[in-house]
This record gives structure tokens, sequence and C-alpha cells, in this order.
């Protein structure tokens, strides 16, 4: 009984030359073929005990058909098994139906063969096909042989064995089969039960650390919003701003202080890209300008400051992120602006007085990004600040807005609207924002939305 086991268990060990998803329908061929086989040999002795030998010689045939079909499907080719057992049961009960006659029942086996196909990850197309074809044998062996008088005529009782025995075979094969289904079926369920019950906790684990991860997100954004400076209302300079990122974390940062009694700092970031390095780096930027750490720096001098950044900062230190920045110093006492910029947007100056457009001045330095090349010199320019004149200082994320069309709200159409559309009843950044809304009509932008205004008395 253990060597019989031991030579089934090479019924179970596919062949390396077949993929994974042919192994049921494989094992189920090994059986069924392994029994057509026995079957066939059986029917040697059986035809020869009744005399009929034309049918016994023909199944020593068969029975070497079977176990050539049995090897060829071990061997890791079933396409060939399959043909070869179709083609012996069309054949036996094509032989057997012209011999003994079709009330034998010999013509039921014909239609094995679509049973066998259906357990084979074949195409539909392929399975159909082979269906048809053996539904149309059928059809064919009835319309020729139903009437046809045997060429070895039998007595009636034996005919009633035969087809007693062929409708219990049948029935048989037909069994087999559900039972495999049944059996395919219950382990397709538990294997699909055993892997929802992994997706679903591993769903749930995954939850829990996104919501973990949210949580500290959302921490790290407080603490990169507590950075920012509170609006100043009172004094010769007040300033107000928008800060919308387009993530939990961006890459936009900014801030003002008075250096000292007369001098007051107004400075802008962007760092490329968004996300948890994008907001460490302008939180690094921020904190040095903010303490004034940078070494060897006059934070009145602009053209300093941005080198000393640009030395500070270098991209390859940074996963290769650079950032923009606009850095000016206003005198209060000579009312005089001197600025500096690295690769970032003009700032815009609006004087108060103005009779026309030609006060809206864009202020800007042509340099490189910091952190994009080491050893770059920058440059730093001065204008006049006259009274009730207004500074706006912003990322690119407030002018790159994309319209419904596709096209990009440009910086010029943004700059005429600035200076265009003032309104008394609602602040001038409030009014920017629902315009960029309603371009884009939507909430969310593509890039942090960032401005600054600074108001000079």
């Amino acid at each position: 009984m253990q060597k019989m086991k031991n030579r089934f268990k090479r019924f179970h060990e596919m062949p390396d030359n077949l993929p994974a998803s042919y192994y049921r329908g494989w094992v189920l061929g090994n059986y069924s073929q392994f029994m057509g086989g026995i079957v066939h040999f059986l029917f040697i002795f059986l035809f020869a005990l009744f005399g009929i030998v034309p049918l016994a010689l023909f199944n020593i045939a068969s029975t070497i058909i079977w176990a050539f079909a049995v090897f060829s499907n071990l061997k890791g080719y079933p396409r060939t098994a399959l043909l070869l057992a179709n083609t012996e049961i069309v054949l036996h009960a094509w032989l057997c139906t012209i011999v003994i006659g079709w009330d034998t029942g010999f013509h039921h086996f014909i239609l094995v063969m679509p049973s066998i196909i259906f357990f084979m990850p074949y195409t539909s197309a392929a399975k159909i096909a082979a269906t048809a074809i053996n539904i149309i044998l059928y059809i064919l062996l009835n319309l020729f042989f139903h009437s046809f008088t045997p060429l070895m005529p039998i007595h009636s009782t034996l005919v009633t064995v035969f087809n007693l025995t062929n409708i219990a075979v049948f029935g048989f094969i037909l069994a087999f089969f559900a039972f495999h289904y049944r059996v395919v079926v219950l382990a397709t369920e538990a294997q699909l039960e055993s892997e929802y019950k992994k997706t679903n906790t591993a769903l749930l684990e995954r939850n829990q650390v996104l919501t973990q991860l949210n949580e500290e997100l959302t921490e790290a954004a407080d603490y990169v919003k507590s950075m920012l400076p509170m609006p100043l209302s009172d004094g010769r300079v007040k300033t107000d701003w928008r800060f919308f990122p387009s993530a939990a974390l961006g890459g936009d940062a900014f801030g003002y202080q008075w250096l000292d009694d007369d001098h007051f700092a107004i400075y802008l970031l962007d760092v490329s890209g968004h996300g948890v390095g994008a907001a460490l780096l302008s939180v690094s930027v921020m904190n040095a300008l903010r303490s004034k750490t940078l070494p060897d720096t006059d934070f009145k001098n602009c053209k300093q400051v941005l080198e000393s950044l640009n030395t500070a900062f270098p991209g390859e230190d940074n996963n290769d992120m650079f950032f923009s920045i606009w850095y000016g110093v206003y005198n209060k006492r000579t009312r005089e602006l001197t600025y500096a910029s690295g690769g970032h947007p003009p700032a815009i100056l609006f004087g108060s007085k103005a009779e026309d457009d030609s006060e809206a001045r864009l202020l800007r330095t042509p340099c490189y990004v910091i952190g994009g090349m080491p050893e770059v010199t920058y440059e730093k320019r001065e204008c006049i600040v006259g009274e009730d004149d207004k500074l706006y200082i912003f990322s690119d994320g407030v002018y790159e807005v994309e319209k419904p069309d596709g096209s990009m709200w440009r910086f010029q159409e943004f700059a005429d609207f600035m200076t265009k559309n003032k309104t008394e009843d609602q602040s001038a950044l409030d009014h920017l924002y629902r315009y960029a809304n309603q371009l884009k009509q939507s909430d969310d932008f593509e890039d942090d939305f960032t401005i600054v205004e600074v108001s000079f008395s």
C-alpha cells in the first residue's frame, strides 16, 4: 500500500516546464488518464470473454495509447496527452458502435472530453472549440450509426449489460469530475478566505501606520505653521499673508523680523518638491534666518545672506534639493529697501499714489537657486519705498494656476490682476485667492500658494 501511495505521489509533482496555473488540471489529467488506461485494459478481457476479438485487440492498442497519454502528461505535455486521450475516445466510440451497435452505449464517452477540458487553464475560445468538435463528432455518429446494423450482432441481454455498464462508468466519470470540482472549489474558497484574512490584516496594519503617519505629519505641519510669524497690524511696517500648502507638508516658508531698531528683514523661500524632505529643509533654512546663525554674515546685507545660505545648504547634502529665495531689508529711517533673489519670482512693489500702472515695480536680481551650484556670487539692489506703498512677495504657486482649458495663468496676468483689481471691502490677498480658485475651479493647488503683503507707512 505504501509503495502504491509513493507511486501516486508522482501524480502531484508537476514538472518545471509548466506554469503554476496548470497544477489542478494537470493532476486531474494524471488521474483521469490513468483511470482511462485501467478501464480499457479491463475491456480487453471483457471483449475477449464474449468473443469480440476485434474490440479486444483494439483495446490493447487503446491501453498503450492511454499509457502514452499518462507519460506525456507527467512529462509536462498536457496538450499532447489530451489529444491522445480524445483521439482514443472518439475511435473507441466509433469502432464499438460499428462492431456491436449504438445501443451498447459506447458513444457516451465522446462527451467526456469537454468535461476534462473544462478544468484546464486554457482560453475560453480553446475550450469552446474542443467542446464543439466533440459534440459534432457525437452528432455525426448518431446520424450514421443510430440505425446501423452492427457488424457483429450480439445478444440483446449482452447489449443491455454493455449499455448499463457504460452508463455506470460514464456516471462514475462525471461523479469523479464533480468531486474534483468540489475539491477545487473548496480549496479555492479556503485559499481565498486565507488570502482575505491576510489582506484584511495587512490593510488594518497599513491603516494604523497611515493613521500614525498622518498624525505625525499633522504635528509636523503644525510645527511648520507655528514658525510662521504673526501678521503685524501696528507700527511703521504692517504685514499680512496667506499660506495654503498643496500637501500636508509643503516646501514654502517665509518670515520677517526686526534686525535692530531701524532694519526690518523680509524673506520667502520655496524648496523644490513637497513632503517631509522639503519641509525639513525649509525649517532648517528658516531657523538659520530667524536665529541669525549663519557664520560671518551681516543679515542686513542681502548679498551676504544668500551667499552664506548657498554655502550652508548645498544640494548634495540635502538629497539634491535646492530652493529659491527672495530676501529684503527695509531701513525705516532712509526708506531704502535692499533686496536680493536667488532663482525666485520678483517681488512686486506698488506705489499708493500712482496715477497709472508705471508705479508697479518688479524687484528681482538675476541669479542661481540656492544649493544648486557652489561658490555662486549673488547681487543686491536698492529702491526707495514711498509712504503707503505695498510690497508683495510670493512663490510661483500663486500664479502658476492651471485653467480648465489646460493653459497656465501667466505671471504678467497675475501682475496685471494685482495692479488693476483692488477692492475696498476685502483683503487683496483674499481677493487673489478667490480669483485663483475660480480660475482653477478647485480648492486644490498643484503647488503651495504662499504670498506675503508688507505695507509701509
